[in-house]
């Protein structure tokens, strides 16, 4: 107390998501302000309405859902917004969202095992055909000496649409499902390379066009079979 004005306490930290045994999820978002809140889950046709307590904390528990990883993001009044207490972030260029990982059995192909592990190595270049300066990403198996002469298969891995280098990495599992596969010799050591896969980086601007203008579409496709094979 100081002044004459009692300290306030601050309210207790917001656990959201909350992924329990039976694998439902509960998310919480304090926004006691706002009139209706709802959470937008990936692969949920429609939004989950939530509900707010006398602490001004909206909560919805789902059912059971399958395990994976899924895209989400609260809808308050009418605005999308990232889950402010979790950190982790599903990255896409027009459709980033909170992320959030409902566990599967040990033996689930995406999920981190007791097996040695590859690495993920970020490279940057510029492009001459496109022009810019561009990422792309390289898995290299568990073992994998750069300055050894041992050959190795190369498998080019690229994304969907609106998702950036990182996608198979990021939210694909695709290092963790290697390893995986590797060490029950499901699959032979292998590069991966993971590029970014546009040739005109305008179809990422929102309301582009870019399922509408063919020809937008053609020189996005033409120009990265150039830039792929420069």
């Amino acid at each position: 107390m100081a002044g004459g004005i009692p300290a306030q306490t601050p309210p207790a930290p917001v656990v959201s998501p909350e992924v329990h045994a039976d694998r439902s999820v509960t998310f919480r978002l304090r926004a006691p302000n706002n009139k209706e809140v709802s959470v937008s889950i990936e692969g949920v046709p429609k939004p989950i309405a939530m509900q707010k307590d006398d602490q001004g904390v909206w909560s919805v528990t789902t059912d059971p859902m399958a395990p994976d990883y899924y895209g989400y993001s609260f809808v308050a009044d009418g605005v999308n917004m990232f889950d402010p207490s979790n950190h982790a972030v599903k990255p896409n260029f027009l459709y980033r969202a909170s992320e959030v990982h409902v566990p599967g059995a040990a033996s689930a192909s995406w999920e981190v095992a007791a097996v040695p592990h590859g690495e993920i190595h970020h490279h940057f270049y510029k492009s001459g055909v496109v022009g810019d300066d561009r990422g792309y990403y390289v898995y290299t198996p568990p073992g994998y000496d750069p300055r050894g002469k041992q050959a190795y298969p190369v498998l080019y891995l690229l994304h969907g649409f609106s998702d950036d280098a990182s996608a198979w990495t990021a939210v694909g599992r695709a290092n963790v499902i290697l390893d995986n596969l590797i060490a029950q010799s499901k699959a032979k050591p292998m590069l991966v390379v993971m590029p970014l896969g546009y040739g005109a980086p305008e179809v990422l601007v929102p309301n582009s066009g870019v399922f509408r203008d063919r020809s937008l579409t053609d020189r996005n496709f033409d120009k990265f079979r150039e830039a792929f094979d420069y």
